[in-house]
């Protein structure tokens, strides 16, 4: 059973997360919103999933995150795209994370493979 997890946004709003395993491999395919935390509790990055097997950017968002101490997954499943923009910026006010989120997920993922293009080039 997955452990579930409040967490606050700065409109007093308690969205609720799973906590999720670190090796999963599906949570590329889960579409909402995920949060890297450190053992101590602090937010490192809180992020978009777009929820497709092709969202490399989701692996990348992970490596960022535990290079700052990130140890914990949590996931909170949503399909809407313009309701989890609208939760993550309440929770990147009311969280304060150490690294700020970017673009949209899909967004971040053609970004960077137009950067691996060009260094390839």
């Amino acid at each position: 059973m997955f452990q579930t997890v409040n967490f606050c946004g700065a409109s007093g709003q308690s969205y609720q997360f799973q906590r999720v395993k670190t090796d999963s491999e599906t949570v590329v395919s889960m579409p909402g919103i995920i949060i890297f935390a450190a053992s101590d509790g602090r937010v490192i990055k809180l992020a978009e999933q777009v929820g497709r097997a092709e969202d490399l950017g989701a692996i990348w968002r992970w490596r960022e995150a535990r290079r700052y101490g990130a140890t914990q997954m949590f996931v909170r499943r949503h399909r809407h795209a313009q309701v989890r923009q609208a939760e993550i910026e309440d929770l990147e006010l009311g969280l304060n994370p150490v690294c700020e989120s970017d673009r949209p997920a899909f967004e971040g993922v053609m970004q960077g493979y137009e950067e691996v293009l060009a260094v390839a080039a």
